[in-house]
């Protein structure tokens, strides 16, 4: 099927991306690495009129450790997770969970950002995230509360 028509928008910092959903609001979605939305609009289970595009977003993936802290951001790839030292050193759980996630273009392509935020209740990654005890950092048009441990993975808490 195809979706309904949409305005797309491409933002450049993650300033913009909030200034554009609180401009466009309710029907505005982000798109990240498209592998959880894009399948919704195609059959129509979810027809945003404007969709802003992450993806041009300087710095928004990584895998960072420093301290006992580790932070990936919201554009990495399950492809780069799967294949992460510091991952599988310090969460044995994530690589095999994204080994079963899709197939190889989801996993080159799709997005841990992605599939959180979009919260699809069949997704993996947001149980997995929430088994190894993860924070969600993430802000928004209503901007950011803190997010806790065991508890939901849709909390905002600070700038992605």
């Amino acid at each position: 099927m195809i979706p309904a028509a949409f305005d797309y928008h491409v933002a450049q910092s993650v300033d913009e991306a909030v200034a554009l959903m609180k401009q466009y609001g309710d029907d505005a979605k982000f798109l990240a690495g498209g592998h959880s939305l894009l399948p919704t609009m195609k059959l129509r289970l979810a027809q945003p009129a404007h969709l802003i595009d992450l993806g041009r977003i300087q710095g928004l993936s990584y895998i960072r450790e420093v301290g006992d802290t580790i932070t990936v951001g919201a554009l990495t790839t399950y492809v780069t997770l799967q294949r992460s030292d510091v991952i599988a050193q310090n969460f044995a759980l994530l690589p095999e969970g994204i080994a079963l996630i899709g197939d190889q273009q989801v996993r080159n392509r799709g997005t841990i950002g992605g599939s959180v935020a979009h919260s699809d209740p069949a997704a993996d990654t947001p149980g997995m995230v929430l088994a190894l005890k993860g924070t969600i950092v993430a802000r928004g048009r209503a901007g950011c509360a803190p997010s806790a441990p065991t508890t939901s993975s849709r909390t905002c808490s600070r700038p992605i």
